[in-house]
């Protein structure tokens, strides 16, 4: 095997194992927790390596920015960076000054809120004094968590940090997602599909206590509802709605998993009567007194390709390019 290429695959291999293991032997939080806390003592160099990556990083570079309109992206749960694959470069040759949000996607989303926040403080000078995000999946409830929680939003926490003027949200379960409990297979992808991949990076990105915040009527989303919209920010919402065929496919993907009980059923059954983007109901994506778009396709399909090459538009594209050009709702 080639050494150029056969290292990376092993160190692949390596960590699909080790999650697997950890996924099998139970009391799973436990376990990833004291991991981590093994490796921050034992390779405190890489460990803070990747930490480092974490942060708001500008996309853009100055001579090509045209449009004084700042945007900031943020990914969803376990996203191997491909998310903004079609996005991203289309706002780009738009001319907009394109930001995108790195976390550890695994930690509490409360957490990933406060490192939100304290990263649009820590770039003002150069994000300026108002904003606009465009969130996918998880990446809303990371953003309406930073914009509600009274720890971030006291008078003079807001007077720190610039206006977020508007938050366009892609494919979000704002009252959580049944097929979360099914998140460690995601867990597996999001490693081995990275971009960036490294043998920490399954362990740098949290506990697990994520995918427990996402589960409908947990103590994170009965808060997170139960609190006021920003009065400077407007909310917008995309959903997904599958196709017929998709939601057949779909279907006969979950039937194997039965195996595992008669747990998938009970979850596939939901999706069935709310049809929507195969992890997010259109009931979960509807926010009261928000704004609701729909497209058609796929939790992931709305927002981006498969395949680099495919010259195909995610429908929620269009729509995206459209609201940003519009004037905030009065």
């Amino acid at each position: 095997m080639n050494e150029q290429y056969g290292k990376p695959l092993i160190n692949k291999l390596i960590t699909a194992i080790a999650v697997s293991l950890l996924i099998l032997s139970g009391n799973l939080f436990a376990k990833q927790t004291a991991l981590n806390s093994f490796v921050q003592e034992h390779f405190p160099e890489e460990y803070a390596e990747q930490q480092a990556k974490f942060g708001l990083k500008r996309q853009t570079t100055n001579s090509s920015i045209a449009n004084q309109k700042v945007l900031v992206l943020i990914h969803g749960l376990d996203d191997p960076g491909k998310v903004w694959m079609n996005l991203q470069p289309a706002l780009i040759e738009q001319g907009y000054d394109v930001w995108r949000f790195e976390y550890p996607d695994d930690q509490p989303i409360h957490d990933s809120a406060r490192l939100l926040y304290q990263q649009l403080i820590k770039q003002r000078p150069l994000l300026g004094e108002q904003v606009e995000i465009i969130a996918h999946s998880m990446g809303g409830l990371v953003s309406r968590e930073m914009l509600t929680h009274p720890e971030f939003n006291c008078e003079s926490c807001l007077q720190r940090r610039p206006i977020v003027d508007r938050l366009i949200m892609v494919g979000t379960p704002n009252h959580g997602s049944e097929l979360v409990r099914f998140r460690y297979l995601s867990e597996v992808r999001d490693q081995l599909f990275s971009d960036d991949f490294h043998w920490l990076g399954g362990i740098v990105d949290g506990n697990g206590e994520a995918g427990e915040d996402l589960i409908p009527g947990s103590h994170f989303l009965t808060q997170l509802n139960s609190r006021p919209h920003p009065a400077e920010t407007e909310y917008v919402a995309i959903a997904g709605m599958l196709t017929t065929n998709e939601l057949s496919e779909l279907m006969l993907q979950l039937e194997p998993l039965n195996e595992l009980g008669r747990k998938v059923q009970q979850i596939s059954e939901p999706i069935m009567k709310t049809v929507g983007d195969g992890l997010v109901s259109i009931e979960s994506a509807t926010l009261k007194g928000v704004k609701l778009y729909k497209v058609t396709g796929t939790h992931l399909s709305i927002i981006r390709n498969i395949f680099e090459q495919s010259e195909r538009i995610p429908p929620a594209m269009p729509l995206i390019q459209k609201l940003l050009v519009e004037n905030k709702e009065d």
